[in-house]
């Protein structure tokens, strides 16, 4: 009798377990709970920082002396390759789509889809990262900016209000924001949103000139496969605030590149930069 009150507990303890998985929408998979090495830690938070700061190739260099295994090393390897324009990007993200990196990857997989001009795509794979991970400001932004291409106003001020107030006042969202409201004609709004942002005369003369950018693409449609090729009025991103994903990470300046963060040209603010 006690064994089998025993087994019944046993049972109970693993089926909880097993049901972890799937509570709050976290996918089954691979657990993020890995404890790397020191060594191996402090090389990795050395490789982000050379991601943070454009050095995307060096970065994979690096990557390739890491554990191959480890969920944190595949993210960033996936970053690297998507930053340094390669199609092995995709596949790394797909990959990591059952671990608990899922969304990140339904979040790189979007950035590709957008760069490629494929909205659609890029909403879909944007959506799920962001209802994967609900309070990361940099989803929330980048469905913003997907959104606010796709014609979808209403649904971009949303994101980018949640962005903003998840980021505490974060730059990016903010300039998104303000070109959307100088897209609607809402000065007063816009400038009420510089005063508590603090943004700077650059950042709004570039949402005005996006603003101007939307404006002029929205009364005359371009095909989506022309986007990739197309080089939009030059606005004030990372990756890395609206974003111009259309513009290939590949031919960025690498003067240029190091005045800006790698968060901003994902998200396509920096135009001039991309």
């Amino acid at each position: 009798m006690r064994n089998a009150i025993a087994l019944g507990l046993l049972s109970l303890t693993l089926g909880g377990c097993a049901n972890l998985g799937t509570l709050g929408g976290s996918p089954v998979g691979q657990a993020c709970n890995e404890h790397l090495p020191q060594a191996v830690e402090l090389q990795l938070n050395l490789v982000r920082e050379m991601l943070d700061q454009g050095r995307a190739h060096a970065a994979l260099a690096n990557l390739e002396t890491l554990p191959q295994d480890s969920l944190d090393v595949r993210e960033s390897k996936a970053l690297a390759l998507r930053r340094i324009g390669s199609p092995l990007a995709r596949t790394e993200y797909q990959a990591l789509l059952g671990t608990c990196k899922a969304g990140e990857a339904h979040h790189g997989l979007g950035l590709i889809a957008m760069r490629n001009g494929n909205r659609i795509e890029a909403e879909r794979e944007l959506r799920e990262a962001a209802r994967l991970q609900p309070t990361d400001s940099a989803f929330r932004n980048d469905l913003g900016v997907v959104l606010l291409e796709r014609g979808d106003r209403s649904g971009a001020r949303f994101e980018f209000i949640t962005a903003l107030e998840l980021s505490e006042g974060g730059k990016l969202p903010a300039t998104n924001l303000l070109s959307l409201m100088y897209l609607e004609g809402e000065s007063t709004q816009a400038e009420g949103l510089i005063q508590r942002t603090g943004l700077s005369t650059d950042d709004v003369r570039e949402a005005h000139e996006r603003a101007d950018s939307l404006r002029s693409s929205s009364s005359s449609p371009v095909p989506a496969e022309s986007l990739s090729r197309q080089q939009p009025a030059p606005v004030t991103e990372p990756v890395d605030a609206v974003v111009q994903v259309q513009t290939s990470v590949v031919d960025i300046d690498p003067v240029t590149q190091n005045h800006t963060t790698a968060a901003a040209r994902d998200a396509g603010l920096l135009v001039k930069a991309r």
